[in-house]
């Protein structure tokens, strides 16, 4: 049993190291691959349109519900990204970096559509989570509960939810602290859950 018990974490050991070697040469990778943009070199910005494109085009269209419009976006955040690499210091994950640069572009683009209206990261980014739902009922009151939260209670759940980005990422993105990523995800969390119980319990004494 000692020796099945110590094999068993040897492996386990072992199998962690190499997913955390794996991660840092993929960083590394990616690194080596961004200076080579900052010299120009136009077989790393292949390489990084064809790693992020797809990411980039599905933000930009939950935040402007047009395909073509994202498309449109997804071409100027590269450009404008290539054309800063050299800002990105590598603190946090390019991901985390270019989600802002196309996000302040899809507001740049709201902002001249409705002049007069007023724009936030919080209060514009809520992508539609009814999208190629069949619960068509279901998925409409998710969409009603959340819009009942406060913009960045919204914004920090739509981000972790829906588009599955890591507390760091979040941070980068909103801008804000990592403890207050936590607490405000908390916070999300307790509120949604409290209004989805009484909204299912109305539902059910109708």
């Amino acid at each position: 049993m000692t020796t099945q018990t110590l094999h068993y974490t040897e492996n386990t050991q072992s199998s962690n190291e190499t997913t955390t070697l794996a991660d840092i040469q993929a960083r590394r990778e990616e690194r080596a691959y961004l200076d080579r943009c900052a010299m120009g070199d136009e077989k790393a910005i292949r390489w990084v349109m064809n790693r992020y494109r797809d990411r980039v085009v599905r933000l930009a269209s939950h935040v402007l519900h047009t395909p073509k419009d994202a498309e449109d976006v997804a071409q100027e955040a590269f450009v404008k990204a290539f054309r800063l690499i050299g800002q990105f210091r590598g603190e946090s994950g390019f991901y985390a970096w270019l989600y802002r640069i196309v996000i302040n572009i899809c507001l740049d683009r709201m902002r001249r559509k409705s002049a007069t209206a007023e724009m936030s990261l919080e209060a514009t980014f809520l992508p539609s989570i009814c999208a190629n739902t069949p619960d068509l009922d279901k998925c409409l009151a998710v969409e009603q509960i959340l819009n009942t939260l406060s913009p960045p209670m919204r914004a920090a759940l739509v981000l972790r939810e829906v588009e599955g980005l890591d507390y760091h990422e979040i941070s980068e993105v909103l801008q804000i602290p990592l403890g207050t990523v936590r607490s405000r995800l908390n916070t999300a969390r307790d509120q949604f859950r409290k209004r989805w119980i009484a909204a299912q319990k109305e539902a059910e004494d109708v």
